[in-house]
């Protein structure tokens, strides 16, 4: 399935990338698709920001289209377009455990046959340049996060341990979205939802596989 890797225009620059933009409707603004995760194509905003103000170190936020799961890449060496795929092929999978092994969603031996289960499924990584506008609020968010976690504690960069503290704690807090289906309010954590997507990817490809 495509595992599709969103970048925005800060991002697209930062790795000196000529992307392509999502297909668009004629009418509508070029660039600012709204994303969904189904079972073909996996979603992930992703921003590049400043620790501060016009710092020369830096931050990599990721997030999953339909629940809002983030996790952080720091950037303190440049990297290029293949090691960042690479990395965040292997975090948000890294994440997901680190997070359910310590909210308790599921045992450590479900854990486990989870990331087995998906490790059996071809993700494989698409990059284009958008930006989901009902995204960037959670972006946002997950930056004054960064930024003022750095500025409390008197650094700089992000480390990692502080950068996976992070994430856990705003994957296990509600979040709140309007489904543009319904109109209507929704609130959810991501780590539960995450979940019940990745559970969802697994049993396709099992009746695909006939298991």
């Amino acid at each position: 399935m495509k595992f599709q890797l969103c970048a925005s225009n800060a991002l697209n620059k930062y790795l000196k990338a000529d992307l392509p933009r999502l297909p668009y409707e004629p009418g509508k603004q070029a660039g600012v698709n709204t994303l969904i995760s189904d079972n073909n194509c996996f979603n992930w905003q992703l921003q590049i920001v400043d620790n501060s103000y016009k710092s020369r170190k830096k931050t990599i936020i990721v997030c999953e289209a339909n629940s809002r799961f983030t996790f952080f890449i720091p950037v303190n060496l440049k990297l290029s377009q293949q090691e960042l795929t690479q990395r965040v092929q292997y975090e948000w999978q890294f994440i997901l455990a680190e997070t359910l092994e310590v909210y308790q969603l599921i045992t450590c031996s479900d854990i486990a046959v989870l990331l087995s289960e998906l490790s059996k499924i071809e993700f494989t990584p698409h990059w284009v340049k958008n930006t989901d506008l009902s995204i960037c609020g959670h972006i946002s968010d997950a930056v004054i996060w960064v930024t003022q976690t750095l500025k409390e504690e008197g650094i700089y960069d992000l480390p990692k341990a502080l950068a996976i503290e992070l994430a856990i704690y705003l994957n296990t807090q509600p979040k709140r979205i309007t489904n543009k289906a319904t109109g209507r309010k929704e609130k959810f954590l991501p780590i539960e939802r995450l979940l019940t997507y990745c559970q969802s990817l697994i049993t396709d490809r099992q009746s695909d596989h006939g298991q």
